[in-house]
């Protein structure tokens, strides 16, 4: 039976009215969202000082760096302390003493019926360190708790640490219903972020900050639902802990080191994009295990300090064209231009020139009018634009979507609606958004549950949403170790207005005997001809100048 309900109840276990600034943010987003905070259960642990020689002679001096760094020194913005007095104000407190066993808490009988009698759904754990026994089935839904690493590859902590240290190209985050068991509970969602091997600041300011919207995710999911889906997790990682002295002298070069690097290869190697073609059913390329049978051509670019990508494709009464983006390194922008077939896509016809950026031209047919809805991020605005095919000019019809930088919008007309995919600048590689509308030219209303997908691997889009054998693919950017990594193709499951799922289908990998192997991150299909764009590494004095501008200036 489905539920009917609009809100949840829900408690919070905190040590304090002081905490960090992504739990304070992660809270207010339950409340800002109908979810009533209805009791405060905080704790009253009244462990006296040990003594400072005791606390001397029993002080892990192992760690002694990473404590004395992590407490005075390592300041990132998501852990500053923030008050949550006026979230909580008329709220009904439990101050409970914990009973401390080993390295597990647990409370005492008369706080669990306590907690129990106030009908919660679930509670939000935000202090208490490990908690066990009868006090996590307390809700009705249990005990929740971020887990800031993919259990299944690292437990224990501290959160995002070893996949800075290791190398590890993606850092999971989990939201979990905890369990008896240490970082074994059950998983309720699981996100995935591009580690961020340059500052391991910025990396958990990532973590903290993106993974905020989980608890509010997952309210949604259950009153769509009326269920509380999640999966037992059996992860046999290693459980690690806080680093000792020798890997923080480690840690400290490796900062220095990477931040380093980062900067000189922005500076010295620049990304050179370009489009690819080749006659082919877009079923017959995604089987293909040898490309090199395709035949596969390139665009000849004019000038070294430029490139071309973003390839989209369509056939018209009167032609078939070639929609892409055109960049320039001098400009640090691109325009979008067109190839037509008639020419044998030899030509190259500029169709823009704004003062902001423009590329992903994705194109269509509706109504029998050609229509482009190019990425604009920088008037944060989603236009549509019609082609005028005699003069080979785009001419502005509707402003779809506004209000903030939006990437690579791509539409989708289903079950008598349009959806929009899209990314937002901020979380471009992460985080992807669908709007929706009964209309084309809008209004456009967000998904009831956006961000509907918290991945690197699989959220910004990558072309049109097709048709391939019965299945409905959605070609998705996989931007975990660099931008433009390769394309992953995801079945779509479910798509209304409230719910969205989908299941991983399969990889297209970059065109591998070629000169632009190292990245793949557009692919279409029409007129039994598929496009996509190749990248390799370049250097070139332009792209130089225009990086360290940004540098510079940013």
């Amino acid at each position: 039976m489905e539920n009917k309900r609009k809100s949840l109840r829900f408690g919070l276990m905190i040590n304090s009215l002081t905490v960090a600034t992504w739990q304070y943010d992660t809270i207010k987003l339950l409340m800002d969202n109908g979810m009533k905070l209805a009791l405060i259960i905080q704790n009253a642990d009244e462990t006296p000082y040990p003594g400072l020689l005791k606390k001397i002679k029993h002080y892990p001096y192992r760690r002694v760096l990473y404590r004395v760094w992590s407490r005075f020194f390592f300041k990132p913005r998501s852990k500053y302390p923030a008050d949550i007095t006026e979230l909580t104000k008329d709220i009904p407190t439990i101050f409970c003493k914990p009973i401390i066993k080993g390295i597990s808490t647990y409370f005492e009988d008369v706080d669990i019926q306590e907690i129990r009698n106030q009908n919660l759904d679930f509670i939000l754990r935000f202090g208490f360190d490990i908690v066990r026994g009868e006090v996590l089935n307390v809700a009705k839904y249990g005990i929740w708790s971020f887990h800031h690493d993919d259990e299944r590859v690292v437990r224990g902590g501290p959160p995002g640490f070893w996949e800075f240290m290791n190398k590890i190209p993606s850092n999971g985050v989990i939201l979990q219903r905890l369990t008896n068991s240490l970082d074994k509970g059950i998983i309720l969602k699981r996100v995935h972020f591009r580690t961020i091997l340059h500052s391991y600041k910025a990396h958990l300011d990532q973590l903290f900050f993106g993974a905020s919207i989980l608890p509010l995710q997952v309210c949604k999911e259950l009153i769509n639902s009326g269920n509380l889906q999640g999966e037992q997790s059996n992860s046999d990682a290693p459980l690690l802990y806080p680093p000792r002295n020798f890997k923080m002298i480690m840690y400290f070069f490796k900062s220095v080191w990477r931040r380093l690097m980062f900067h000189l290869d922005d500076l010295f190697r620049q990304e050179d994009w370009n489009v690819g073609f080749c006659e082919s059913t877009i079923e017959n390329f995604i089987d293909c295990t040898d490309k090199e049978q395709l035949n596969i051509q390139w665009f000849r670019k004019p000038k070294k300090n430029c490139y071309f990508a973003d390839p989209f494709v369509i056939k018209t009464n009167k032609d078939t064209y070639i929609f892409f983006e055109w960049y320039s390194y001098p400009k640090g922008k691109a325009d979008l231009a067109v190839a037509l077939k008639s020419e044998n896509f030899q030509k190259y016809h500029k169709l823009t020139d704004f003062k902001e950026h423009r590329s992903y031209p994705y194109v269509f047919e509706y109504g029998n009018v050609i229509y482009c809805l190019p990425e604009a991020n920088a008037t944060k605005q989603v236009a549509l634009y019609r082609f005028d095919e005699d003069n080979l000019k785009l001419e502005k019809d509707a402003v779809l979507l506004d209000g903030f930088p939006i990437v690579d919008a791509t539409l989708q007309y289903h079950n008598n609606k349009w959806f929009m995919y899209l990314v937002n600048q901020k979380n471009s590689h992460t985080h992807l958004e669908i709007y929706h509308s009964d209309n084309l030219k809008g209004p456009y209303l967000p998904h009831d549950n956006n961000p509907v997908m918290i991945d690197c691997s699989k959220a910004r889009p990558a072309g049109k949403i097709f048709n391939y054998k019965g299945k409905l693919l959605r070609p998705s950017q996989n931007c975990t170790e660099h931008y433009g990594q390769n394309i992953t193709l995801e079945e779509i499951d479910l798509l209304t207005e409230k719910q969205f799922a989908t299941k991983e289908f399969g990889t297209i990998m970059p065109i591998e005997n070629s000169d632009y192997n190292d990245g793949i991150h557009t692919i279409n299909s029409d007129d039994n001809i598929v496009v996509f764009d190749g990248k390799r590494f370049v250097f070139t004095f332009s792209g130089f100048k225009q990086q360290l501008k940004q540098k510079l200036y940013k």
